[in-house]
């Protein structure tokens, strides 16, 4: 893969990050629009989707960590508080893979939902974060939170 390099390093990412965060979207979307097609069973679909929504907390972690600790300027507090979406997010998906087809799933959902939305918002916040990377998260988070409301909007009419 070429390196970018210039002026046109930054365009190039944001849009590489664009178009992967786009297509990263597709297991929110999809374990709820199985479940009402009647393509997949709702318990399983819950699952997936709660395990997808916890790999991408810890990704999104992971990012800000990686950007505390190499970033230009060094930020401990960034660091320290990346370690809690993981954690939530296991947490929240256990919840779920417990009780996939009952009030956990709901619950699970609704607290993955959550932390992805506050997640949101410390991104787009964060000044010391790249001007494309915060005006990319802002959509992103809000298709996933979506999606999550609405798995749980199903899990809840199975419950």
């Amino acid at each position: 893969m070429a390196v970018v390099e210039g002026e046109n390093q930054g365009a190039a990412l944001a849009s590489t990050m664009s178009v992967l965060g786009a297509l990263g979207l597709a297991p929110f979307v999809a374990p709820p629009l199985a479940v009402f097609a009647g393509l997949i069973a709702p318990p399983v679909a819950w699952v997936a989707q709660a395990a997808y929504a916890s790999a991408i907390l810890a990704f999104l972690a992971g990012t800000r960590a990686a950007h505390a600790a190499l970033g230009p300027h060094a930020d401990r507090t960034s660091l320290l508080i990346s370690m809690l979406p993981p954690l939530v997010g296991f947490a929240a998906a256990a919840v779920v893979a417990r009780d996939s087809a009952g009030l956990g799933a709901v619950l699970g959902l609704l607290a993955l939902a959550l932390a992805l939305a506050l997640h949101g918002v410390w991104d787009v916040t964060a000044a010391a974060l790249p001007d494309w990377y915060r005006r990319l998260r802002a959509p992103l988070t809000v298709v996933a939170c979506g999606a999550l409301l609405l798995g749980a909007w199903g899990a809840g009419l199975v419950a």
